[in-house]
């Protein structure tokens, strides 16, 4: 059994889902259309996510999401949902990345209700990674100073279709000796739990990277580099549905995610961060134009 617990965004309430190890541990995202206010954009804009996958039974390579559906739906609260996709059909049966940032006027800078006066975030480096509620079973729920705002979501119904997938943005994974989230040559690595301390790896533009080895880590074996998932926003959209103005409407960004299955999390929290299933880079341009939502039923 494994036990995740997964917030529902959009509200106060919270809720523990349980699910067996064969299941992909309910994405955070696939089902919260159902959370929002009726209204979503129509998919138009442009983009790219390019990358490597490592996906068991799956995918193993070179991966090209070529997105042409980008979305954004607002909620009752501050959260904003942002998908992008390659087509327009449910999620259930599409590739697509989706993000969820939790508070839209902090990344925008809006000030507060009472009038306070809030720094704004566009234009600066964003850190992505799992809500610091949802922990795999066995790992211990931490405090965390500063979490992230921003959270994502890997969904590939349709190229894995009924693969167990649990792919989600995180803020440290595990790469390959030669800063690379691809299979090696040899086959699966072996697994990196008990494996010696890691180092950050340090970005570029064909890919990730090895870090430095640290001389300071004794790991008694050769130190794994880390890739640390960013994005980076220059617009937003201020999620108001009825907004008029264009400007406000707009939403751009630049991103670079490092994916990771969390039921591959070290038992107990301890040791290296889960192994790279998945590296993506890319950007999305956008305005939100309101229309009909998607249903699955009439």
């Amino acid at each position: 059994m494994c036990r995740y617990r997964l917030p529902i965004f959009f509200g106060t309430l919270r809720r523990v889902a349980r699910c067996r190890a064969s299941v992909a541990g309910a994405t955070l995202f696939a089902t919260l259309g159902t959370l929002l206010v009726p209204a979503c954009s129509l998919g138009t804009g442009s983009g790219y996510a390019r990358g490597t996958l490592d996906v068991p039974d799956c995918w193993s390579g070179d991966f090209d999401l070529r997105p042409d559906f980008f979305a954004a739906v607002p909620s009752a609260s501050s959260a904003l949902q942002i998908r992008i996709q390659n087509g327009g059909d449910f999620e259930s049966f599409s590739d697509g990345i989706a993000f969820l940032v939790d508070d839209v006027g902090k990344v925008r800078g809006d000030p507060l209700a009472d009038g306070t006066v809030r720094p704004t975030l566009l234009g600066q480096t964003l850190v992505v990674a799992l809500p610091p509620s949802v922990k795999p079973a066995g790992v211990p729920l931490t405090p965390i100073a500063h979490p992230a705002i921003v959270h994502a979501s890997l969904y590939l119904q349709r190229t894995c279709r009924t693969q167990n997938l649990a792919l989600y943005a995180m803020d440290a994974v595990t790469l390959n000796a030669d800063g690379s989230c691809q299979r090696p040559d040899g086959g699966e690595p072996p697994d990196p739990c008990g494996a010696p301390a890691t180092v950050p790896a340090a970005g570029a533009d064909a890919g990730p990277t090895a870090g430095v080895p640290d001389a300071s880590v004794d790991g008694g074996g050769s130190v794994q580099p880390v890739g640390e998932s960013t994005i980076v926003f220059r617009s937003m959209f201020d999620a108001n549905p009825a907004e008029t103005n264009a400007k406000e409407r707009l939403t751009d960004a630049d991103f670079e995610l490092f994916f990771a299955d969390p039921r591959e999390i070290c038992p107990g929290g301890l040791g290296p961060p889960p192994r790279c299933r998945a590296y993506l880079k890319g950007s999305f341009k956008f305005y939100f134009e309101r229309g009909r939502p998607a249903q699955p039923f009439p």
